[in-house]
């Protein structure tokens, strides 16, 4: 296969080049006679991939699984998703761990890794999965996970290796109990205390942590006030806020860490240039699971386009889309074929319309839940083609072929 008249970022440069694949990965870049792929009018990203997804499978696959999840990825420009372990059961047993991944390996249709829980007790678990991964929850999320104690996570940021990445979920358990008694809900705070916890045991030992979705410029400045400290942002955060959005959202505007203020979130745009990477925090629910309560968006289907809409409006380079969905997201988690448009890599490509306008609803979306928060919103730049592994998997933004998903991680 080859890829005509590609544009895309190489070495940091625009380039315009034909892309030769073989068995799966990219063996040449430059020109080439033969017929192939026109990606004339598109922009080549890296197949992207989502460091934080919750596919709901095994146990809540009402709300999806991972053959939904993974087609919602593609769909969306995705061709790597990392699953978060709070399923039924949690991710938290090399026993769950290797029956999710036969779950995964039979339903997946874009490639995925899997991250492994922490608890409170788990260290033998840990050592004996050897995962690729660890989340540590500080404070209750969906589901009963929870890493429970300041005592607990020091000992999992000593045990568990250091050149694996231990993910964050910031918000501290105790501070968010002593704020919602007092009627303030889960403010910022429990995430400034969570962040500045979390780094004082990273500091002692030593290592690299990651803080998903995170919400403020305060958390996220002082999370990059370590330079061993990873910083993930989500669309909802960026691109929703109480101010403005409550009032149509009504009771689905659920989520955690929750949404914040108007001047909060433009505050968290210009803490851009720090971030590390995108995770969509993709969440789905059922509506009637949202209408009691349930915490979470879902957000495969629109996490590049709005960033792709930012751009559009001079907000964003399409070089920071590049490295904080796909180059920053690979390197973090050692996905050592993903995320670059090079000689050796796997043929992974994301092919979009800079300049295509789109209405998001959620009932043409893939997601089994059948609704997104970004209902109406009008957005210039889709996905128009997606190749898997050297798959065309999407073509006209519309899937026309599924392969088997492969564990990445």
């Amino acid at each position: 296969m080859i890829i005509k008249n590609a544009r895309f970022y190489q070495n940091g440069k625009l380039a315009n080049k034909d892309i030769q694949i073989e068995g799966g990965s990219i063996s040449a870049i430059g020109s080439f006679k033969g017929k192939g792929i026109d990606a004339s009018g598109l922009f080549v990203f890296p197949g992207l991939i989502d460091p934080h997804v919750h596919l709901r499978d095994p146990g809540l696959t009402q709300k999806e699984d991972f053959h939904s999840g993974t087609r919602a990825a593609l769909r969306g420009g995705f061709t790597t998703v990392l699953d978060m372990p709070n399923t039924i059961p949690p991710t938290t047993t090399k026993k769950a761990l290797l029956e999710k991944r036969k779950i995964a390996g039979k339903k997946a249709v874009c490639d995925y890794g899997l991250h492994f829980g922490a608890t409170k007790d788990n260290f033998s678990e840990v050592e004996a999965a050897k995962p690729p991964s660890l989340k540590l929850y500080m404070g209750e999320s969906t589901g009963s996970l929870q890493v429970g104690s300041y005592a607990a996570m020091e000992k999992h940021f000593s045990t568990f290796p250091k050149d694996k990445p231990i993910i964050l979920h910031a918000e501290d358990a105790d501070t968010i109990k002593s704020m919602e008694a007092a009627g303030l809900g889960r403010g910022p705070m429990a995430e400034r205390i969570a962040v500045l916890k979390a780094n004082e045991a990273a500091q002692k030992a030593k290592r690299v942590i990651y803080f998903a979705h995170t919400t403020t410029a305060e958390a996220a400045s002082l999370a990059k006030s370590r330079r061993d400290s990873l910083v993930e942002v989500s669309p909802h955060h960026l691109f929703l806020s109480t101010d403005k959005d409550l009032r149509y959202l009504r009771r689905r505007s659920n989520v955690y860490p929750p949404l914040r203020t108007e001047a909060q979130r433009t505050a968290l745009w210009k803490m851009l240039p720090r971030v590390d990477t995108v995770g969509s925090d993709h969440a789905p629910h059922t509506l009637e699971d949202k209408a009691a309560g349930a915490a979470g968006f879902p957000g495969l289907e629109t996490s590049l386009s709005l960033f792709l809409d930012a751009y559009n409006k001079s907000i964003l380079p399409l070089p920071w889309i590049v490295e904080r969905m796909a180059q920053n997201p690979a390197r973090i988690f050692n996905l050592k074929k993903k995320g670059q448009i090079a000689k050796g890599f796997d043929a992974d490509f994301t092919l979009v319309d800079l300049r295509e306008e789109w209405t998001v609803r959620g009932r043409d979306l893939e997601s089994r839940c059948g609704w997104t928060p970004f209902e109406g919103f009008r957005l210039k730049g889709r996905v128009k083609k997606v190749i898997l592994r050297g798959n065309l998997v999407v073509d006209d933004s519309k899937i026309v072929d599924e392969v088997k998903g492969e564990e990445v991680l």
